[in-house]
């Protein structure tokens, strides 16, 4: 019995260490939370006009989430030099996750264009109009046919991608093709200003 209660113990702090991004005061990192942020405010949650292109969204004085597939943010990328999608986990509190308008100023000073897609789904960080160029970006769950965040967002990154198994929060495109991806907004400064950034997943 002793040793049953151990090993529950430790599972539950691996469940823990595997999604402190994405856990506090709920299981958001685990699931989209998108109908139930609907609920709360349907007006945040915008479908883009299937006519437009989602590079015609301006962000506006109110604060507006989009809610996109992977293959319509990479049919916004083809003519653009340099650009970083950002997957943002908005309960994130680790290293790897950063504020919104830092991460905007750290790509102005570098003349790279930043696209943030949202993990998931929260109503109060969400509503918050941060000083960003680009309006926020959120996966369409219904397009996926899931609200699990690792179904729905290994199919987004793959549609965006065109590749299987890209892991970090930081992808760089120029000209529309995937470069690499990258842990933090360092490396990837880094990678792109440095002209280190050979497409390893070109064939």
């Amino acid at each position: 019995m002793k040793n049953k209660y151990i090993i529950t113990i430790i599972l539950l702090n691996m469940l823990f260490l595997n999604t402190s991004c994405g856990i506090k005061g709920g299981f958001q990192g685990l699931y989209s939370y998108y109908n139930k942020s609907k609920k709360i405010n349907p007006n945040l949650f915008i479908i883009p006009d299937p006519l437009k292109t989602i590079c015609e969204l301006t962000k506006s004085d109110t604060a507006k989430v989009y809610l996109i597939n992977g293959k319509d943010l990479k049919k916004c990328l083809d003519k653009k030099q340099d650009v970083i999608v950002y997957i943002w986990g908005p309960k994130c509190k680790s290293k790897i996750c950063y504020p919104l308008d830092i991460l905007q100023e750290m790509c102005n000073e570098n003349n790279i264009e930043l696209y943030i897609v949202a993990e998931y789904y929260d109503v109060k960080l969400m509503e918050i109009n941060y000083n960003i160029e680009n309006p926020i970006f959120g996966i369409n769950t219904k397009y996926y046919d899931s609200n699990l965040t690792s179904k729905y967002l290994t199919e987004f990154i793959k549609d965006l991608t065109l590749q299987d198994n890209i892991e970090n929060r930081f992808f760089h495109f120029k000209q529309g093709n995937f470069i690499n991806s990258f842990e933090s907004i360092e490396n990837s400064i880094e990678s792109i200003r440095g002209k280190t950034n050979k497409n390893i997943y070109q064939n």
